[in-house]
């Protein structure tokens, strides 16, 4: 493992990742291991946590991380016990859940999610710094995150995030592929609503940099929109069923988006720019609160989070974000009621 360089240094992070004996974590731990998302300057202790049948592997993954001579990497720490794992913690990953099994009913397998984050926010809620920052990633994203942090009631509701992400990139990379752009010269896009079938990828207020003459343009003039609420739609709505049917899993684009979602919020976004994420609901574009909602958002260089209000909608995009939102609702209600049960 790393040694802190001499002279003042920043204190190290603590950043637990669950179901850190799973695919997207392995992706994951290599970007930070790099210093990719943290910088290189920034010390990392790493509390990796899973199940009991998992303890070897974990054991295997901190011999792998010991053997990538990381620069960063001061310790790592391999347990099944979420307390343990959580204490005095910076940063929670929250990658661990349920996998839907052949056979399991829809309401089988929320039910059990929502026991796992139940529970996950009581031990955050024991032993977390409460200063930490929680993004959650496993999947329904944003009704864990938001049982999360109900059960974790001292911790700043501004402090918990749901990943969207990976849809916001994966709009982001069909917008360059239709424009023949590079990725890094579209900025904007928004992903609207839950992680599910009825997200909306929006190019309304997408800019493309032209180098040729340093301004920006407009993505939806540059786009047919019946393409941009059409074919993209469905793309990025089905893109996670298409690949699980080729390949049976997503690792590399979910670790890189992880990746993207924690460097914006420890370094900030670019200004006049905004990105993607799941956040608590307080009203903005008539969403109700109650609900976790990916909206546009800006993050400051300090790493609070705020909604990019003031954006014209139309109408289409009015009922795209009320059809999430109604979806949301429902899972959400039932979700609490579930857990109340337990």
């Amino acid at each position: 493992m790393a040694e802190s360089p001499n002279g003042p240094t920043k204190d190290p992070l603590k950043i637990c990742i669950t179901g850190a004996a799973g695919r997207i974590a392995y992706s994951l731990i290599q970007s930070l291991s790099k210093g990719d998302v943290f910088g290189h300057d920034q010390m990392l202790i790493l509390h990796l946590l899973d199940i009991e049948k998992s303890k070897d592997a974990l054991y295997g993954i901190a011999l792998e991380i010991e053997d990538l001579a990381s620069h960063v990497v001061l310790d790592c720490l391999i347990t099944t016990d979420p307390l343990e794992a959580f204490a005095d913690t910076d940063i929670a990953i929250l990658i661990a859940s349920m996998p839907h099994l052949p056979g399991m009913e829809r309401t089988d397998l929320l039910r059990a999610n929502t026991k796992i984050f139940r529970e996950t926010g009581e031990a955050l809620e024991k032993v977390a710094k409460r200063s930490i920052k929680v993004l959650v990633v496993a999947n329904p994203s944003n009704t864990n995150a938001l049982v999360t942090m109900k059960y974790a009631p001292s911790i700043d509701p501004s402090q918990f995030t749901g990943l969207s992400m990976l849809d916001h990139n994966r709009t982001v990379a069909q917008a360059a592929r239709k424009l023949g752009a590079n990725t890094n010269h579209i900025k904007n896009v928004i992903v609207w609503g839950n992680h599910s079938s009825t997200m909306f990828p929006d190019l309304t207020h997408a800019t493309l940099l032209d180098y040729n003459t340093n301004s920006l343009a407009s993505v939806r003039d540059l786009v047919d929109e019946n393409w941009a609420r059409g074919e993209l739609l469905q793309i990025v709505r089905t893109r996670f069923s298409e690949i699980i049917n080729r390949r049976g899993m997503t690792t590399m684009s979910t670790g890189k988006a992880i990746a993207d979602h924690l460097t914006a919020w420890n370094n900030g976004t670019l200004q006049g720019t905004h990105i993607s994420m799941a956040v608590p609901s307080n009203g903005e574009y008539g969403v109700p609160t109650g609900v976790f909602f990916s909206f546009p958002v800006k993050v400051s260089y300090t790493g609070k989070i705020s909604v990019e209000t003031g954006l014209e909608l139309d109408d289409f995009t009015k009922d795209m974000i009320a059809q999430s939102y109604q979806e949301l609702k429902a899972e959400a209600d039932e979700a609490l009621e579930l857990v109340r049960q337990h």
